[in-house]
């Protein structure tokens, strides 16, 4: 995923969690990240989560939930040179546009959406913050997952909305049909069809994010020692192997070495 920077692709993660203190010490502790807060007049409560020390490159961001009874969750963004005119393809697309666009002080402007589905994900035109300082290495994300039952209103959705390209892959044996997105010829991310995989129906669509270790069978066991869970232990499949986590708060992620040693 070396393409951060272009537009449409991921630039940005962030975790919605009730308790932001207790995550920082989560993810440091799994990931050697550190949270250093944001100077924000506004008292919103985000930090940003820097990789192997306070001042290291910055992987992603945490925020407090705005509402009591809003569950723990991750949310990518990507970017856009020009958000109020995304904003209204998503509305014109059958998106749903939840907050924004908005400005987050010189950083630059957000928006929080949804797909047709009802999938969330964020936008972000950049000012003084471009995003991602670190991808494609242990501890940074490098992969975007899509998890739907609406596979084809998807494609149909992200093309028209963010102008990606839709890789259709062959399922392997007892493996559920697969898609890989892609921005200018670029992999960075893929679609899993979630009826064909099995998941239950009260499961809702959403955005399953990949950070790249090293070793995910150590990781995996670390996420269990620290009060997290293993949703699906680790294996191997064609591209790599993996683990699905889940943080003490609930908020679901995954990890992924892939078999390549690259970062996607």
């Amino acid at each position: 995923m070396k393409i951060s920077k272009t537009p449409s692709a991921p630039c940005w993660a962030d975790l919605s969690t009730p308790d932001p203190q207790a995550a920082a010490l989560f993810y440091e502790a799994l990931f050697g990240w550190h949270a250093r807060p944001v100077d924000d007049p506004a008292g919103g409560g985000y930090a940003v989560f820097a990789l192997d020390r306070p001042d290291g490159p910055q992987v992603c961001g945490v925020r407090p939930v705005t509402a009591p009874k809003q569950p723990a969750a991750w949310l990518p963004y990507f970017q856009t040179a020009g958000i109020d005119a995304v904003t209204s393809r998503v509305r014109g697309n059958g998106g749903r546009v939840v907050a924004g666009p908005m400005g987050v002080l010189d950083q630059g402007r957000l928006a929080v959406c949804q797909d047709r589905a009802g999938a969330a994900f964020g936008l972000w035109e950049p000012a003084e913050h471009a995003g991602f300082q670190a991808v494609d290495v242990p501890g940074g994300f490098c992969w975007f997952e899509l998890l739907t039952r609406d596979t084809e209103g998807a494609v149909d959705f992200f093309q028209s909305v963010l102008g990606w390209g839709a890789r259709r892959c062959p399922a392997g044996p007892g493996s559920p049909a697969h898609t890989e997105w892609t921005v200018a010829d670029e992999t960075f991310g893929g679609m899993l069809d979630m009826a064909s995989a099995g998941m239950p129906p009260e499961v809702p669509p959403h955005w399953n994010l990949y950070v790249a270790v090293t070793d995910p069978d150590a990781v995996a066991r670390r996420c269990a020692e620290l009060a997290g869970q293993v949703l699906v232990e680790p294996r191997t499949v064609e591209p790599g192997r993996f683990a699905v986590l889940a943080d003490p708060q609930g908020a679901t992620f995954s990890v992924m070495r892939f078999a390549d040693g690259s970062g996607r």
